[in-house]
């Protein structure tokens, strides 16, 4: 079972009125792919667009759009998607590419992380990050997919002597 460790970057919270504009990813302990890809701001959320540094990032990275999508859809295909709040960016590139490629299953490193830190309710990627001492997420998709890896490597690694 191959496992894809993704993240995106979005103009807003809503899948049918935003847009992807940055996606990451890593199949297994792979390196890690990222591209900006073909999107629109139409709509977008300012806050978002603040918060995920799209005003001050986007423009000087290579676009690889079309052919990279097309990889990351292969490498998907029957593969575990695993994301902070993966459900977020399945449902953005669900609504981009009219179907989903992997498996029904998400795995949520989030909820993942909720018995091991003693946690009632799910925290956000960098809260668990530095409770397993791993670096912190960005908002940048590649150090973002980086850090999932790792806390999920380290939760992994936690439960595995627990």
């Amino acid at each position: 079972m191959s496992l894809v460790f993704l993240d995106t970057e979005t103009t807003g919270l809503d899948p049918a009125r935003h847009s992807v504009w940055e996606i990451a990813y890593a199949v297994d302990d792979g390196p890690i792919l990222s591209s900006f890809v073909s999107h629109s701001t139409e709509g977008a959320d300012p806050k978002a667009l603040r918060l995920n540094g799209y005003l001050d990032r986007f423009g000087g990275e290579p676009f690889l759009g079309l052919d990279f999508e097309a990889v990351l859809r292969e490498a998907l295909d029957g593969a575990t998607l695993v994301g902070a709040n993966p459900s977020f960016d399945a449902a953005f590139l669900q609504a981009r590419w009219r179907y989903r490629p992997w498996k029904y299953r998400l795995l949520d490193v989030e909820a993942y992380a909720m018995p091991a830190l003693g946690l009632t309710e799910p925290k956000g990627l960098a809260y668990i990050a530095k409770e397993l001492g791993t670096d912190a997420p960005d908002h940048t998709a590649a150090v973002d997919v980086q850090v999932l890896r790792d806390t999920f490597r380290a939760l992994q690694r936690f439960y595995s002597t627990a």
